[in-house]
């Protein structure tokens, strides 16, 4: 392994396991959730991924045409994002504030291994992906947009799940 190979592998993880420490502090404080403001980050992710699939491409670049196996790969990463992202919505408390009657999230560890698995697969998937992009035989671009999609699909059945278990758990509260 040269050193910047080292450098691109040991960085990422110095950087992101600070990040994840703090991150699983925070998380397991319960936070207000607000329930009319759950779909605004889903519609972020949802629109930002339509507009990255359907935009042109930079007139110096060749153009990148989306055939049915890339339609199907994508649909694959969605899948596999939704199915992910519906389990950390799982993973997630959520509970009424005994005293003023809010509700309240917090996050649990497994929530925490589950993001600090999904970098660490994208970091393996980065560094052997990337060899075969030397080769000719994956586009990057491709890549790109797997992981876009992946990322979509993963914060929206989160939301989508949070919601709905959400307004379950508020049903249930005992009238004041």
């Amino acid at each position: 392994m040269t050193q910047q190979q080292l450098l691109q592998f040991l960085l990422p993880i110095v950087i992101v396991l600070p990040l994840l420490y703090f991150r699983m502090r925070k998380m397991a404080k319960p936070q207000p959730l607000k329930l009319n403001r759950l779909w605004i980050r889903p519609v972020l992710f949802l629109t930002a991924t339509v507009l990255v699939l359907l935009a042109p491409q930079p007139p110096n670049q060749p153009v990148h045409v989306l055939m049915p196996l890339d339609w199907a790969w994508l649909a694959l990463a969605g899948a596999l994002g939704a199915a992910a992202g519906w389990q950390w919505g799982r993973t997630m408390a959520i509970e009424v504030h005994p005293e003023n009657g809010t509700l309240m999230v917090r996050g649990s560890q497994a929530a925490i291994l589950v993001l600090g698995a999904l970098i660490l697969l994208r970091m393996g998937l980065r560094m052997g992906l990337t060899a075969e992009a030397r080769a000719g035989h994956v586009s990057m671009l491709l890549v790109s947009d797997l992981s876009i999609v992946f990322a979509a699909m993963l914060f929206t059945l989160r939301s989508v799940e949070m919601y709905l278990r959400a307004r379950r758990v508020m049903a249930l509260k005992p009238a004041p």
